[in-house]
């Protein structure tokens, strides 16, 4: 199996009229390549004319406006061009939020088009921040490309071919790290069994608990200023605001309520 640290790696990001995959369209499209742990030029990056009104909210994130893809090419031009690069080279796609977002709004615009084809399988390396650092509380690219000394310059943040090149160098950090197995089928693997142990994790428990990932055992508080702290630890009134909430799973609200009645009980002596 070829290791993912020194195979080619494209790593893609989309800029966004807004975040509604089925209604919102794609104004910007870059990538990165990176081989054998370092970037790998040219990188890749289209503006793209939506054919309708850029709100202000968005362009607030990204800085691109109407005028600035009045001319640009229509989608179906620039996915000609973008599935040149994946066919000839066939690269191992990585994106952040890709598997929720970035792959969901590329095929729906293909289809939209008629283009006939969907991005291949793409590597997250949101899954794995999810995962192994679901004890932070925002768990956006900025904060967590710091948290592997991946750093991008203020004025080319929320630039899809900066944000890309973040994303790949996230990736092989984490590669580093341990967290993704250097393998690009065992990493496509432990990326399936995270979201399967998430999804049950958010079943029972929905997104106000967690276990502690490294004894299994331990609950820690998944939402507010307490994320990442012990059920145990919390105060008394964070538990009673936490089992107020009318979106606690059945599960939740009796392990929060039992915390709850210790620290009461405890108080009484």
């Amino acid at each position: 199996m070829p290791a993912l640290s020194r195979t080619l790696i494209l790593a893609i990001d989309t800029e966004t009229t807004g975040t509604d995959v089925n209604e919102d369209r794609i104004i910007e499209l870059g990538g990165a390549y990176l081989l054998a742990g370092a970037y790998h030029p040219p990188g890749l990056r289209a503006l793209v004319n939506p054919d309708r009104y850029i709100p202000a909210s968005a362009s607030n994130v990204h800085g691109i406006r109407n005028e600035d893809v009045e001319h640009a090419p229509a989608w179906p031009e620039v996915a000609a061009k973008f599935k040149r690069h994946l066919d000839e080279l066939n690269p191992v796609v990585v994106g952040y939020n890709i598997l929720w977002f970035d792959a969901r709004i590329i095929n729906a615009e293909n289809t939209r088009h008629d283009l006939g084809w969907s991005l291949p399988r793409s590597l997250d390396p949101f899954v794995f921040a999810n995962w192994h650092h679901r004890d932070i509380r925002s768990r956006k690219l900025a904060l967590v490309a710091e948290l592997y000394g991946v750093t991008l310059p203020d004025d080319r943040a929320h630039t899809a071919d900066a944000d890309s090149l973040a994303v790949g160098l996230l990736l092989l950090r984490m590669v580093e790290a341990g967290l993704i197995p250097d393998d690009v089928e065992a990493a496509f693997q432990r990326q399936q069994d995270l979201i399967a142990r998430m999804k049950a994790e958010e079943a029972e428990l929905g997104r106000a608990l967690f276990r502690d990932r490294k004894d299994g055992e331990t609950l820690r508080i998944g939402i507010g200023k307490h994320t990442g702290v012990a059920l145990a630890e919390a105060d008394e009134d964070f538990l009673k605001w936490l089992g107020g909430r009318p979106n606690l799973t059945d599960e939740a609200r009796r392990l929060v309520k039992r915390q709850l009645g210790q620290v009461e009980q405890m108080g009484l002596f």
